[in-house]
């Protein structure tokens, strides 16, 4: 019995691994400095089930009143399987928030078929076909202030 329990066990851990491969997965992880509480980076990484995906991160200053114009913006073209990045929070965004996407597809602007579309006048592209989305705030962690 306890070696069927162990095979089922192995088998489930095989299931899974087999499962997460099939589709994307984030992880967002904020690393907390112990002398003052404050974040000092954000550590992203994932898996990507698709040949070609892209990675959004937006990162907004406290007090950041329009998204769009106020917001850091940058992406990354990600290839199939795992990855990683890390970025570091400095002053201004301390306070602040921070969102994180992959995304499936990238619009160019002639392409883009919305009326409207305030990313493809200011980047000349938008994504679209939401994966995975993360998001979160960058405050101190009670305990730490001095």
């Amino acid at each position: 019995m306890r070696k069927l329990i162990i095979l089922l066990s192995m088998m489930v851990a095989l299931v899974s691994t087999v499962h997460a491969q099939s589709q994307s997965e984030l992880s967002v992880d904020i690393v907390v400095s112990a002398d003052h509480g404050w974040p000092t980076n954000i550590l992203i990484s994932g898996y990507s089930h698709l040949e070609k995906a892209w990675l959004g991160i937006s990162l907004y200053p406290y007090g950041t009143l329009d998204v769009q114009t106020g917001g850091r913006h940058s992406h990354i073209e990600m290839e199939k399987g795992h990855f990683s990045h890390e970025i570091q929070v400095d002053q201004p965004l301390l306070g602040g928030s921070f969102e994180v996407a992959l995304w499936s597809e990238k619009v160019d602007k002639v392409d883009c078929t919305l009326d409207y579309c305030y990313w493809c006048k200011i980047n000349g592209f938008h994504f679209a076909d939401l994966l995975v989305y993360k998001s979160g705030l960058l405050n101190v962690m009670k305990g730490y202030e001095d």
